[in-house]
């Protein structure tokens, strides 16, 4: 008689994720456990047939008090997802995206905060979501979708959710699920008539859980101020001290490459290429890859004394991308007697930072 097969299942561990997400708390299985029952949930109602990316659902954290903007993505079938930006900051990156502000995916990485669910194939899986899925039983199969949960803060690449992000997922997923039900079983439940204002779930007290859905208009504040370099008056005084020849324009920009810093297996950063290019000749002074959490303004304001240390000139004239970098820049230029204004393009920089993303798309570090 041939012998039985002896299939071992695998012991679910305590905590997931404990190695990657090392100096923080990691969720524990039964948390992981419950995602995965609501992210089940989720998909079997396939919300991207009956929602819209830009058809929000607001919930507020229980513990940190901060409202997230649920968004549903897959209605083009390409990615299957939902996302939860938190906060107003979160909002206002969602706003930016929808309107195409944010369109290259490493400024997208470098900016947004948000946690989310996706639906992938088992083919995109890293080694650690293939462990928990067999832990908690995941079916195998071709044309399976297997639920993965990330994070992403700003200037990291996204990254396995910690405890309390565990958590506030789960409470993104229950409230979507909430109102997509509402929106399958009332035809013609209309909850995004009237602008900025979107369906908020909260749970009604009680030993059942119940849940309620109230509109909620929710009001953008102004972005706030860029913050203005801030460097130590003993590096200025010494630069300021020199003699340098005054003569043409500096173009100062920077980009995100996507490319991940750090080392595998923790959380990486995403890497920032920031440049000083001569305007007239095309020459790069001054190039600089860093780590992209660092604020914009700093990085330019570190490539522009690079550049004068190296080539001893100052120009008349520093050109960048956008106000928020010539506000955050304005009181450092002003120091060196230099005037920055906002242009529309910058050709040499732009070329030079082509070639430069040319020769990073391997990558630096990796996970």
């Amino acid at each position: 008689m041939p012998k039985k097969q002896i299939v071992s299942i695998p012991v679910p561990p305590q905590s997931c994720f404990v190695k990657e997400l090392a100096g923080e708390t990691p969720p524990s299985f039964p948390a992981m456990e419950q995602l995965y029952g609501l992210a089940s949930e989720l998909y079997g109602l396939r919300p991207w047939r009956v929602l819209e990316e830009d058809n929000l659902i607001v919930v507020r954290d229980s513990v940190s008090g901060e409202l997230c903007y649920c968004s549903v993505m897959g209605a083009l079938g390409e990615v299957l997802s939902m996302h939860a930006y938190i906060g107003t900051e979160g909002l206002r990156q969602f706003r930016k995206i929808e309107a195409e502000e944010i369109a290259d995916p490493g400024e997208f990485f470098a900016s947004t905060h948000c946690i989310y669910v996706e639906f992938v194939r088992r083919a995109e899986l890293l080694k650690q979501d293939r462990e928990l899925l067999a832990a908690l039983g995941h079916p195998k199969g071709r044309g399976l979708a297997a639920p993965t949960f990330r994070t992403m803060r700003p200037g990291f690449l996204p990254w396995f959710v910690t405890a309390e992000e565990a958590r506030t997922l789960a409470e993104c997923i229950r409230a979507v699920i909430v109102v997509c039900s509402a929106v399958i079983s009332q035809e013609g439940a209309k909850f995004w008539e009237r602008a900025d204002t979107y369906p908020m779930v909260s749970r009604i007290e009680g030993a059942e859980p119940k849940y309620k859905v109230e509109m909620f208009k929710s009001i953008l504040p102004p972005e706030p101020p860029a913050a203005p370099v801030l460097l130590a008056e003993e590096t200025l005084r010494s630069l300021r001290g020199q003699d340098y020849t005054v003569h043409g324009v500096m173009e100062l920009d920077m980009t995100y490459s996507g490319a991940a810093i750090g080392k595998k297996g923790e959380r990486n950063s995403c890497a920032a290429i920031a440049i000083a290019a001569d305007a007239q000749s095309g020459m790069v002074l001054a190039p600089e890859v860093t780590d992209s959490s660092v604020a914009a303004g700093e990085t330019l304001a570190k490539v522009f004394l690079k550049a004068i240390q190296i080539t001893h000139a100052l120009p008349k004239e520093v050109r960048v991308r956008n106000q928020r970098l010539k506000d955050s820049l304005a009181p450092l230029m002003k120091s060196f007697g230099v005037s920055v204004r906002v242009a529309n393009r910058l050709p040499a920089s732009e070329e030079a930072l082509s070639h430069l993303l040319g020769f990073m798309q391997g990558g630096i570090g990796g996970r």
